[in-house]
């Protein structure tokens, strides 16, 4: 734990699973350790993904791995895929729903980092980056249940939606940064940042790739 935070940073992982981590001093290795994860221990992970951490040390601990995060943006991707295959012609997107997935993995975790470190936060590039990676099953669950329930005809659906996955998992990702920042001054700026982004971006999508009528950047709508 570090010095002036309540989170628990975990990126050990079991010994009996992984070999007892033969390689673990090498680059290499410690590469591959990331991506070793046991499956049983996955549910574990996204599900404290929607726990703010306050509700005792096990919701503070912060999994760094890529494997949780990888399976969160191929699903994402899949979703938005499989919504914008139903987009009428005239209201689709020319850029792909993994173009713009893409873009906002590789920027969002470094501007979250640099804000972070500007505010001399304890956590590292590749914690925030497993942060906001699980923190993509919000996105993940927000645009599931919307087109599995109401296939996107009732904007009220999608809002109660964010407002529940969303925005724990945004919660999360909020808390998590303002007890990891020493500075006062810097946790309102940062946190508000990331969890304005993180949920903006949904929305995005939601509207963008999702549902099947509505033209991004046009205040007409094809009914």
């Amino acid at each position: 734990m570090k010095s002036h935070s309540i989170i628990f940073i975990d990126n050990q992982w079991s010994e009996d699973y992984t070999g007892k981590n033969k390689h673990s001093n090498s680059f290499i290795g410690s590469v591959v350790n990331y991506f070793t994860v046991p499956p049983w221990v996955l549910p574990k992970r996204i599900a404290l993904a929607f726990m703010p951490p306050i509700l005792g040390d096990n919701s503070r601990r912060v999994y760094v791995d890529f494997v949780g995060p990888c399976l969160a943006i191929l699903t994402l991707a899949a979703i938005l895929h499989y919504g914008h295959s139903y987009k009428v012609q005239s209201a689709a997107m020319t850029v792909t729903p993994t173009e713009i997935l893409l873009y906002y993995c590789a920027s969002f975790p470094f501007i979250t980092f640099f804000l972070a470190k500007l505010g001399r936060a304890s956590l590292g590039f590749l914690d925030i980056a497993a942060l906001l990676g699980y923190g993509l099953y919000g996105h993940i669950l927000t645009l599931a249940v919307s087109q599995l329930f109401d296939h996107e005809r009732s904007n009220a659906v999608f809002f109660t939606n964010l407002f529940l996955f969303g925005g724990l998992s945004g919660l999360r990702i909020a808390l998590v940064l303002l007890a990891s920042i020493p500075r006062p001054g810097s946790r309102l700026l940062v946190c508000s940042v990331a969890t304005i982004i993180h949920l903006v971006f949904v929305i995005f999508v939601h509207f963008a790739y999702m549902h099947s009528t509505f033209v991004y950047g046009s205040a007409r709508r094809h009914v």
